[in-house]
């Protein structure tokens, strides 16, 4: 229970089991908002009391109406108010009089509309918590709980449902609309919910809360999320983390990931968007299933409600049309996935089912043999020949495209049978149109959900492969550096700052010495072995030395040098920029070049980086990023990501990089991101590959303070 002030408030359990409900701005006309809610309401009718509130009160679609809460004749545990913004205020106030323990607003007008809209719902809240009232909205489309059969919203596709669509898929969502479209598909394609919920503005009840209440609810086995903007990061991370624990799937779809989808999530529900680099990286480290599309995560919760689960890339490709396998096999590759090769066994079973003399994927229906006997194991040869497939060692998923076939209704049947009984994903592509509506039936009616096209069916693969790929964030965990004194200083820190705090935290970087006149950098020179260095400035007020000219490479006598520190302190004079001193170090061959760094998220923390790096980061924009701190196996799979691995791997003859220490170095990066509470930001850039090994050849630390 939360309390405050000793009042105690009901839980989100509670809330969704309401014993009673009363309808505030109850109507008898459907065509309004209060008559589709009481239409729904008493179409469906939830495990308690109903009461519609109405002026006239007398009887409303079959139900005695009341002129005022205050009328009521019994407790009520919900109101859910269908009323203009302007007489929400009053309609809390009769609620807070007859102590009501939750209310439903699903009018509009309020901070999502600007600051007048705004105040209210402060006066709304202030009032709500002063009383003890749990409130979900204002401006929100209700709660649907098929297991209490309460159908407290006003989603226009209520109004096509005669039964309620029983299942364990739970929902929240920040976006009604979006909720009533997932619904509608759901009902298309046989899916059952548990509960789904609409936030509206989260002034009270909010996602964790819902995503709480799904976790713990023994009716939802798979949990789908839109967000548009993350509350309290800290419970979200914890509750994900718990989900994963208990082998609940969360599958989440993000608007706001551009500046634009940001600008229209902010007038939508007055939330501000997260960066979505940061969210997708929490999120992948975290278990979550990441999708673009509301229907593709309805379509993945699906597969992953029935218990499949992908332990590896490598698809099976099923068609009653050769045309129609080769596309699917032709686009698996682009999405990270692959075509395996059967093992032995697998094609010796196929080849009493499958005319040819070398078996192999893709698989084409029209290949059967006449007249295959019965397999005791499977209903029809249809079955035999997808089950015995995805029963292989080297299959972890499949896709049989339904087109328009004689047999399409057994495709239907085996695709069903085989799902069930081998829980790998297997994705039915429906391509039959009308033709094959008895087949659509079947499989809606096997709650074995379908695609409409190839892409939707790889893209629920990918999602599904690229959360199974990353490494829980408490697998193995790596000796991690001796921990370090907080660093010193803040702002901008100059490279040899920078350089003594990677090396404290095992970071290697290229030999290098500091020198503070043209003779000590002759020395320093001389020092590293008289071979080729490059000179920077040293300055606590330049952050990007080669823009001004205050680098110079490849420098391999002393008239060089000295031409050099001329150049840089004229560079930096011209500039505006004090000269500290310069930085020597040993210029080192270069195979590859990476970025390493941390990034610290205003909503969810330090977060290491690595990609492509050099002059292509702005150009590939190829990086990972996962929360700080990581483990080796976090680390690893980040590079395995990478579109740049074949550079790691060897390119043109290099040597492959030592991936272990390449791991560990980020390793090290994210206990340096956990450890320094007060590091705002650091780039390796670059991190040079030279001959297998790794160095670090300019480094930029930002401490929280000032400006650089």
């Amino acid at each position: 229970m939360n309390t405050m002030k000793g009042t105690e408030f009901a839980s989100i359990r509670e809330i969704l089991h309401p014993r009673s409900v009363a309808i505030l701005g109850a109507s008898k006309d459907n065509k309004k908002w209060g008559g589709r809610l009481l239409q729904y309401m008493t179409r469906h009718r939830h495990d308690g009391k109903l009461y519609p509130i109405n002026p006239k009160g007398g009887q409303l679609m079959g139900e005695q109406a009341y002129p005022s809460l205050a009328e009521c004749p019994a407790e009520i545990d919900m109101a859910v108010l269908v009323l203009p913004s302007h007489h929400v205020l009053s309609a809390m106030e009769a609620c807070a009089r007859k102590k009501v323990r939750s209310v439903i607003i699903l009018s509009s007008g309020f901070s999502e509309t600007g600051e007048k809209g705004a105040a209210l719902e402060r006066q709304i809240m202030d009032l709500a918590r002063a009383s003890g009232i749990r409130v979900l909205g204002p401006n929100c489309m209700g709660v649907l709980n098929t297991q209490h059969r309460l159908a407290a919203t006003t989603a226009i596709t209520m109004g096509y449902v005669d039964e309620l669509p029983v299942g364990s898929i739970g929902m929240v969502s920040q976006s009604g609309a979006l909720m009533g479209a997932m619904l509608a598909r759901g009902i298309d394609v046989g899916a059952g919910f548990s509960t789904m919920v609409s936030l509206g503005n989260q002034n009270d009840i909010d996602q964790n809360d819902i995503l709480e209440y799904l976790i713990d609810d023994p009716a939802t086995q798979v949990i789908t999320m839109y967000i548009e903007a993350v509350k309290e990061a800290d419970r979200f991370v914890c509750l994900l983390k718990k989900a994963r624990q208990q082998d609940k799937p969360v599958l989440a779809v993000k608007s706001g990931r551009s500046a634009s989808g940001g600008k229209a999530v902010m007038s939508h529900t007055a939330s501000l968007a997260g960066a979505w680099p940061a969210f997708e990286a929490v999120c992948r480290a975290n278990g979550v299933v990441l999708f673009d599309d509301v229907y593709d995560m309805l379509e993945g919760a699906m597969v992953l409600n029935g218990g499949a689960r992908m332990a590896g890339p490598n698809i099976a490709v099923f068609s009653g049309s050769g045309g129609g396998g080769a596309l699917i096999a032709d686009s698996l590759e682009e999405a990270g996935l692959a075509l395996p090769q059967l093992g032995d066994a697998t094609r010796q079973k196929l080849s009493a089912l499958i005319a040819g003399s070398e078996i192999s994927l893709p698989i084409d229906f029209a290949a059967m043999k006449p007249g295959v006997p019965a397999d005791p194991t499977f209903t029809s040869p249809i079955a035999a020949i997808v089950g015995n497939t995805m029963a292989d060692a080297n299959v972890n998923g499949g896709i049989v495209y339904l087109s328009t076939l004689p047999y399409m209704e057994e495709v239907a049947l085996a695709a069903i049978e085989v799902a069930q009984a081998y829980k790998k994903p297997l994705i039915v592509v429906y391509g039959a149109s009308s033709v094959g509506e008895k087949a659509r039936q079947i499989l809606k009616d096997g709650r074995q959900g379908f695609v409409n096209n190839q892409a939707g069916a790889i893209k629920i693969l990918q999602a599904l492969w690229n959360c199974a790929r990353m490494p829980a964030p408490d697998a193995d965990a790596a000796d991690p550096a001796t921990p370090q004194a907080p660093i010193a200083g803040s702002g901008f820190l100059p490279e040899s700052e920078s350089r003594k705090i990677l090396e404290a935290y095992r970071i290697p970087t290229s030999p290098w010495r500091l020198a503070g006149s043209p003779d000590e950098v002759i020395a320093a020179w001389k020092d590293l072995g008289s071979v080729a260095v490059v000179v920077k400035a040293v300055s606590a007020t330049l952050v990007h030395k080669s823009d001004v000219g205050a680098v110079r490479l490849n420098l391999k006598n002393e008239e060089s040098l000295r031409q050099a520190c001329l150049s840089i302190e004229q560079a930096l004079q011209l500039a505006g920029h004090r000269l500290d001193g310069f930085l020597v170090s040993t210029m080192i061959k270069t195979d590859a070049e990476l970025i390493v760094g941390i990034q610290r998220d205003p909503v969810f923390g330090p977060l290491v980086m690595v990609g492509a790096g050099g002059i292509l980061v702005e150009l590939l924009k190829d990086v990972q990023l996962c929360p700080a701190p990581i483990n080796i196996k976090q680390a690893e799979a980040m590079l395995e990501r990478l579109r740049c691995k074949p550079m790691l791997d060897g390119w043109r003859g290099a040597a492959p990089v030592d991936k272990r220490k390449l791991a560990m170095l980020l390793v090290q990066v994210g206990s340096l991101a956990h450890e320094q509470k007060h590091l705002e930001e650091l780039d390796i850039n670059p991190l040079i590959i030279s001959d297998g090994d790794i160095y670090a050849v300019d480094a930029r630390i930002i401490m929280a303070g000032r400006e650089p």
